[in-house]
C-alpha cells in the first residue's frame, strides 16, 4: 500500500511545485493573481468496518485556487495605464465586433490606430460610450474610442441658443461705496464731479469711477477684450446707488451710447430687477462716432442670434452677482462659456471610470466610462492565459457597471496593480514542498526495502 501512498504524494507535490514555480514566475506581472493549492486525503471506500481500522492510501490534489486579494498598486507614467482598486474586472472583447467577454486585472492600457483603448495583447477594453462629449450612454457596452481630433471653437453666449437664462459671460463686480466721484454732483458737495461719458477722442480716465476687462469669443474662436466702465451717477439717494455701465470691445467699439444700469439697496445688493443684459454688436460706435456695423466688418467674425434677443449679433452679459460695499473695487465673479480651438493635449481616466480628453484651449471632453464586472464566486473563473478569465458556470454571469458603484472598486489613472504574489512566502512554500516530494519518495524507497527483505526470507 505505501507504493500507492507516496505514489498520490509524487503526484501531488510535482503539482504543488508547479503552482509556486507559476507564482514566482509571475511575480512580476501586472495584475497576476497567486494560486494555492488544496490538498484532500483518500480512503478506500467500503461497506463496513471504517474507524480505527481505516488507513488512508493517499492523497489528492483537491483545487488550485486563485486568491484574488488586493495587489500594491505602482505609479507610472501612462495616463493611459488603469489600477483597480477594489472589487471588479476590467471587460475586454478581441475584436470591436465580437461580443465574447473577457476579463482581467491587467490595466496597462493604450491607443490603437484607430482611437481605440486596447492592452499589449490586442484586447479592446469595453465600457459605456459618450455620443455628444458631455453625458454617457449606459444602454449598451462597446470598445471605448477616443477621438484624437481637435476641438471646435465656440462664441460666447453659445449656450444662450437654446436657453436664454443662461451661457454668455457672467460677471460680478464690488462697486466702492466709498469712492466720492460722481457724474451729477450738488452744489456745494465735497464730492468730485466726473466728465460726462463720451466714447470719442477725449476719452480719459476722469470719465469712470472703475474697469473691469474680460475675454470673449467669436464665432472663430478669436479672443476679444470686453471692458465695463463704471459711472457713479450722483452723490446722494437714489444717484449715488445707480451705476451707469459702458461696453466697448477692443479697445475700439462702444456697443451702445446707451448703458446698461446697476441699482442698488442702502446695505449694498442689487434692487430687484433683471441684470442680464443683452449685448447687442450689430452696430457699435468708434470713437471718431461713425458707427461699425460688426456683421460685415471682415475683421470680426461675430455672434449668432442668440434665443430671446432682438439684435441680430448678441449675447448677454449676467451681472447679477454685483454689490455696493463700502470695500475696496474687485472682481468677484467672472466667467464665460466661449473658447478657442484646441488640440488634444492628454488624456485621463478618473476614480469613476470617466475618459477624460484635456485639450490646448483648457477645455475637456467626455470620451467614455470604463465598466468593471464582478462575479459571484470568482474562483470560478476560467483562466486562458495573456492575464485573462473567462466566465464559467462555476463563476455565475458578470454584473456590469460603473467603478465606485456598489461593492466595486475605484480605478487609480496613471498606475497599475502589482502581481500579488509574496516572494518570500512563495519561496518556503516551495522548500515545504520540495521536502514532502522528498519524504514521499522516502516512504518508497522504504517500502521497496521491505518488500527486497520479504523476498529474501529462506
Amino acid at each position: 500500500m505505501a507504493f500507492q501512498q507516496g505514489l498520490s504524494g509524487l503526484n501531488v507535490f510535482s503539482k504543488a511545485l508547479d503552482v509556486v514555480s507559476n507564482n514566482i514566475a509571475n511575480a512580476s506581472t501586472v495584475g497576476f493573481k497567486t494560486a494555492q493549492t488544496h490538498f484532500a486525503d483518500v480512503y478506500a471506500g467500503a461497506l463496513n468496518g471504517g474507524g480505527a481500522s481505516q488507513v488512508g492510501i493517499g492523497v489528492q490534489l483537491a483545487a488550485i485556487q486563485q486568491q484574488f486579494t488586493q495587489g500594491n498598486i505602482t505609479v507610472t507614467n501612462n495616463a493611459l495605464d488603469v489600477a483597480i482598486n477594489g472589487n471588479g474586472f476590467f471587460r475586454m472583447q478581441m475584436s470591436p465586433t465580437d461580443q465574447t467577454g473577457y476579463y482581467t486585472r491587467n490595466g496597462q492600457f493604450h491607443l490603437d490606430n484607430q482611437g481605440y483603448m486596447v492592452n499589449s495583447t490586442g484586447g479592446y477594453l469595453t465600457g459605456y460610450a459618450s455620443p455628444d462629449g458631455q453625458t454617457i450612454n449606459t444602454a449598451a457596452i462597446v470598445p471605448l474610442t477616443v477621438g484624437t481630433e481637435g476641438i471646435v471653437p465656440q462664441q460666447t453666449g453659445w449656450s444662450s441658443l437654446t436657453d436664454s437664462s443662461v451661457g454668455g459671460l457672467t460677471l460680478g463686480v464690488n462697486l466702492d461705496n466709498r469712492d466720492e466721484k460722481a457724474v451729477s454732483v450738488a452744489a456745494g458737495s465735497d464730492w468730485d464731479t466726473l466728465t460726462p461719458f463720451a466714447w470719442d477722442s477725449t476719452f480719459n480716465t476722469n470719465m469712470y469711477n472703475y474697469s473691469t476687462s474680460a475675454t470673449i469669443y467669436d464665432q472663430s474662436g478669436t479672443a476679444h477684450t470686453l471692458t465695463n466702465y463704471y459711472v457713479r451717477n450722483g452723490d446722494s439717494g437714489t444717484a449715488a446707488r445707480t451705476w451707469d455701465v459702458y461696453s466697448v470691445v477692443d479697445n475700439q467699439y462702444l456697443v451702445s451710447s446707451t448703458p446698461n444700469q446697476l441699482v442698488f439697496e442702502p446695505n449694498g445688493t442689487l434692487v430687484t430687477g433683471s441684470y442680464r443684459f443683452e449685448m447687442d454688436m450689430s452696430n457699435t460706435t468708434l470713437k471718431d462716432g461713425s458707427n461699425m456695423d460688426l456683421t460685415t466688418d471682415t475683421g470680426l467674425n461675430w455672434f449668432s442670434q442668440t434665443a430671446g434677443s432682438t439684435g441680430n449679433f448678441a449675447f448677454y452679459m449676467d451681472m447679477g452677482d454685483s454689490t455696493q460695499f463700502g470695500m475696496a473695487y474687485n472682481t468677484d465673479t467672472i466667467a464665460q462659456d466661449g473658447y478657442t480651438s484646441g488640440v488634444l493635449t492628454n488624456l485621463s481616466v478618473d476614480a469613476e471610470g470617466y475618459v477624460l480628453g484635456n485639450y490646448s484651449n483648457g477645455q475637456t471632453k467626455l470620451m467614455g466610462q470604463v465598466v468593471l464586472a464582478e462575479f459571484a464566486n470568482p474562483n470560478g473563473l476560467q483562466s486562458t492565459g495573456d492575464n485573462y478569465w473567462i466566465e464559467t458556470y462555476a463563476s455565475g454571469q458578470p454584473t456590469l457597471g460603473a467603478p465606485g458603484a456598489g461593492t466595486r472598486g475605484s480605478l487609480t489613472s496613471g498606475a497599475v496593480e502589482d502581481s500579488n504574489t509574496d516572494l518570500t512566502a512563495e519561496l518556503v512554500n516551495m522548500i515545504v514542498m520540495q521536502r514532502n516530494y522528498q519524504a514521499s519518495a522516502q516512504s518508497i524507497k522504504t517500502q521497496d526495502q521491505i518488500m527486497q527483505t520479504m523476498i529474501n526470507i529462506r
